[in-house]
């Protein structure tokens, strides 16, 4: 096939962005010191703490300890999910080694209608899962979290970015614990090796925030959108064995983005939204952890929650910030295929001869290569192997009126 010529609008797809800031410097740019510190700054502290999710079970009692060693004593188990679907005769026997790992009668390749049928049985029940828990305002994913006061004038403090918040941070291993295969039906229940939790903060006045107590309207507290933890259209490969808690387990395999992708795309989301607001009238002297109070429908319509205000330190000028963008893996039209890529152009306004263009590929959006990397907006003379995805990453320092607009492709597929 000849040459393909694609440009990809990075208005078109999902786009991940980070303010690089030199060391020992805030967000302002300023030298970190004691000097200019906000009056009365408080600590608050965030947590979730993981509850049974309504429809989910679980069936099975069991001890919940997430990544971190925190356990969670108000789930009495692992949520749980259906997989469910239909078998073919020819594919009996390739199911069952499935579970035993005995492929000695296994002659007929695998069908297509297997392939389908376990696809959408599993990308089914993890969709079930994880919109069932966004309907209850439910977090199961990373994310970022910050906060600021906002004064009875209207006024706001410094925003401060308390971090990443997760329970686990890389998608979750559906543990098979129950099977049953008859009359060309196979059966599973699986454990879902995953939390969803509800947002707790405990605030922990500094010793003169008395004195400034009636300047305060609220605590508001912002979040970025739970990051994508599998590829909503991904594959699933059928049964392997894991080892989970020491022990070997069968579980369903299917595409899941690596730990340190999921850890990239959260720690260079900078859209926060306010998914809090806590009246300081509403704040006592007790050290408990509360719920944020959170809108019914919230993460669901995340998009339309209201961002912070200019003042926050969310200033929607880049002008002299140094900045990284990282798209989302791009197919470029051609999922399936394996392609060679071998020219990139980069596209908008910037300078040319400071920005640093990186391309990355992977055959799975996992384990990723950087396979090119120069100083100015063109990529050129790549030969080598085929890749399915490909990845492009900016570091470019930002005058008023630079924009990023696009990358022009030149490839072929296999």
């Amino acid at each position: 096939m000849p040459n393909i010529r694609k440009r990809i609008e990075f208005s078109k797809v999902r786009i991940y962005q980070q303010e690089l800031r030199p060391e020992n410097t805030d967000e302002n740019g300023d030298k970190n010191d004691e000097e200019g510190k906000d009056f009365s700054e408080c600590e608050i502290k965030f947590e979730i703490k993981g509850e049974n999710l309504n429809g989910h079970g679980p069936q099975i009692a069991a001890t919940v300890t997430d990544e971190n060693g925190e356990s969670h004593p108000a789930m009495g188990g692992w949520p749980e999910v259906e997989v469910a679907f239909t078998v073919s005769e020819s594919d009996i026997p390739r199911v069952n080694a499935w579970f035993d790992d005995n492929y000695q009668g296994v002659t007929e390749p695998e069908s297509a209608l297997l392939q389908k049928n376990r696809t959408a049985a599993v990308l089914n029940a993890l969709k079930s899962y994880f919109n069932s828990a966004v309907s209850s305002n439910l977090f199961t994913s990373p994310f970022r979290i910050g906060w600021h006061y906002r004064f009875t004038d209207g006024s706001l403090s410094t925003f401060h970015d308390s971090g990443i918040l997760a329970c686990f941070h890389s998608a979750p291993r559906l543990l098979i614990v129950r099977r049953q295969l008859s009359d060309k039906h196979l059966h599973t229940r699986a454990q879902v090796r995953n939390i969803p939790g509800r947002l707790h903060y405990q605030l922990q006045p500094a010793s003169d925030f008395k004195e400034i107590r009636d300047r305060l309207k609220a605590i508001e507290i912002y979040i970025t959108k739970p990051v994508e933890l599998y590829p909503p259209n991904g594959e699933v490969a059928g049964i392997r064995s894991v080892t989970i808690d020491g022990s070997p387990h069968r579980c369903w395999h299917y595409d899941r983005y690596s730990e340190s992708d999921v850890a990239l795309r959260v720690s260079q989301d900078n859209d926060f939204r306010r998914i809090g607001s806590i009246s300081i009238n509403e704040i006592g002297d007790n050290n408990n952890y509360i719920a944020v109070p959170i809108a019914a429908g919230a993460l669901a319509d995340f998009s339309k929650l209201p961002k912070p205000d200019s003042t926050t330190g969310g200033n929607p000028s880049m002008a002299g910030k140094t900045i990284r963008i990282l798209t989302e893996p791009l197919h470029l039209d051609y999922k399936e295929d394996e392609k060679s890529v071998r020219a990139v152009t980069l596209r908008g306004v910037f300078q040319r001869d400071k920005v640093k263009f990186r391309l990355y590929a992977s055959q799975h959006r996992e384990n990723r290569h950087l396979i090119a990397s120069v100083t100015g907006p063109y990529i050129r003379g790549i030969y080598g192997n085929r890749w399915r995805w490909f990845e492009i990453e900016i570091e470019a320092q930002m005058r008023e009126g630079d924009f990023f607009e696009a990358a022009t492709f030149e490839f072929n597929v296999s």
